[in-house]
């Protein structure tokens, strides 16, 4: 026979289970599947290079918004480190899911994720010729060379300096180490060199050694109309020897 302390009791249990049930359910969140973290479509100019899984244990537990919202870091976490390991530096994850392996009360719970690899395409706005002849002029440069672009000479100023700073920029983007040259101005008066406009090897290499490089590049923009060229050389600091050319229709 039930009481009626007993009765109230159990009616109490039960509104306790119905309040926690639904607080529950609006802690939940739609499944990570239906809307992929960092969707492709957020990062301009991505280009797609493979697909990246990996598998992850942790102690947070998938349907609870705010631990979603952290196992998709960690997802894109893991799924960034395996990639690395593949395809190396300079990509990036997007379109990723996950989902429960193995789910543990008394252990970190053991999950899966998928995403795909992508490049960001650095060059877009960078005319076509100038990443060309950036890319056949290092192609002999051991990595992580440390290279100066003592002169760049053209028709205009604007013209040489904008060559020269996109040089650097593909450069950098290669791996390798550019020498700051608003160190020309410095030397320019503690050397008292002549270093305005074309100079020759010897004086080039001179430059880039003060400079600290291992790699002098210089280069030139002659010709006019569909005749008009952008000559790029490469010199050792060491021989003065030509280690790299190229040559291409601006």
């Amino acid at each position: 026979m039930i009481t009626t302390g007993g009765l109230m009791r159990r009616n109490v249990l039960l509104v306790t289970i119905f309040a926690l049930t639904a607080l529950l359910l609006s802690c939940l969140s739609p499944p990570s599947a239906k809307k992929p973290y960092r969707p492709i479509s957020s990062v301009p100019n991505a280009i797609v290079v493979g697909t990246a899984e990996a598998t992850f244990s942790s102690d947070l537990v998938s349907g609870f918004r705010s631990d979603n919202e952290q196992l998709n870091e960690i997802a894109y976490l893991e799924l960034l480190k395996s990639a690395k390991e593949k395809f190396g530096e300079g990509i990036d994850i997007t379109d990723i899911t996950w989902a429960d392996v193995e789910i543990n009360v008394r252990r970190p719970s053991v999950y899966s994720a998928r995403g795909n690899v992508i490049t960001i395409d650095r060059n877009a706005g960078v005319p076509d010729a100038l990443v060309k002849a950036a890319k056949d002029a290092i192609k002999n440069i051991a990595p992580k060379s440390v290279i100066a672009v003592v002169y760049i000479t053209a028709q205009d100023q604007a013209t040489a300096n904008y060559i020269a700073d996109e040089l650097e920029f593909l450069w950098v983007m290669e791996g390798y180490i550019l020498c700051d040259r608003n160190q020309l101005d410095v030397l320019r008066r503690e050397q008292n060199l002549q270093i305005s406009g074309e100079v020759d090897d010897a004086n080039a290499v001179s430059i880039g050694k003060f400079m600290g490089a291992n790699v002098i590049a210089t280069g030139k923009i002659e010709g006019d109309n569909k005749l008009r060229r952008l000559r790029l050389r490469l010199l050792d600091a060491e021989t003065a020897r030509v280690i790299g050319v190229a040559s291409e229709q601006l």
